[in-house]
């Protein structure tokens, strides 16, 4: 998934072999959650939506919304009138609002679950029997910080991704599960983004958000080729997966152990800056 409103680098960007572009209308409590975080508040507007939606081939395009609140279903409606395929649904905590939202997308589209606080991770067993929950992410910003963990990464590390997919796996349906976002593979990390997307496999996560190392602040598609070419990149993505998918128990195991060691040293070093 690749987070932009500009249609020519939607474009770019599935000619690339991304599978979803992303608008992003969240802002209600965003601008406060964000304070002094190197983060990006969109800027996305509903009429991006029917510009990208003119580009976007029917199926790929996911529109995240506001937090649960009185206009829920309003926004739904609109985001679904302008073309979203996908809805997705951030910052909730209980199965009353997740019912709410589904109720409200009825079947017209995809409905998507980001985990961003610590009550969705804890009810999201009952959650995920509500019929209509299409798929669930995992955000790891905002999850870590609910949870008062120092890296987001701990989240992977700690086994609550592996009861997440346990979760998915066990609830009769066929929901799709992802986490976190992915960096270009040369982008120098605390994790490497290889060793991410090896625990992306591990884990049977099929969705990822790709950062804004991808994009930086492109305005347009001549500044993002300057920047990056994106299907070389996007290509080097899918064959890490495809040689992680293909490991054995024991080299899976290796890398796991290998990979959560990084992550538990990576977050003392934090604590201790």
């Amino acid at each position: 998934m690749l987070v932009t409103n500009a249609p020519d680098i939607a474009t770019e960007a599935i000619r690339a072999g991304v599978d979803r572009i992303f608008v992003d209308l969240e802002i209600t409590g965003k601008v406060e959650r964000q304070r002094g975080r190197s983060t990006i508040i969109s800027g996305h507007t509903l009429d991006d939506v029917r510009r990208v939606r003119s580009v976007v081939p029917k199926g790929q395009l996911l529109v995240r919304i506001d937090p649960p609140g009185p206009g829920m279903r309003a926004q739904v409606d609109a985001v679904i009138a302008a073309g979203a395929d996908i809805v997705m649904l951030p910052y909730f905590d209980s199965v009353e609002e997740v019912r709410a939202f589904v109720d409200a997308v009825a079947g017209r589209a995809t409905a998507l679950l980001l985990v961003e606080t610590a009550a969705s991770l804890s009810r999201l067993e009952p959650i995920l029997a509500i019929d209509g929950v299409d798929e669930v992410h995992v955000g790891l910003n905002d999850l870590h910080r609910s949870l008062g963990l120092s890296f987001m990464y701990e989240i992977v590390a700690s086994g609550l991704l592996d009861l997440v997919a346990q979760h998915v796996k066990a609830c009769g349906r066929a929901v799709r599960f992802g986490f976190g976002g992915g960096a270009l593979l040369d982008a120098k990390h605390p994790v490497a983004p290889s060793d991410v997307l090896r625990e992306h496999a591990r884990l049977g996560s099929s969705m990822i958000i790709l950062s804004r190392t991808f994009t930086g602040d492109a305005p347009d598609v001549k500044a993002l080729r300057e920047r990056v070419d994106l299907a070389r990149e996007v290509g080097r993505i899918r064959q890490v997966l495809e040689r992680a998918r293909s490991r054995t128990p024991e080299e899976v195991e290796r890398d796991r152990a290998r990979i959560h060691a990084t992550i538990w040293q990576a977050a003392a070093t934090l604590r201790s800056a």
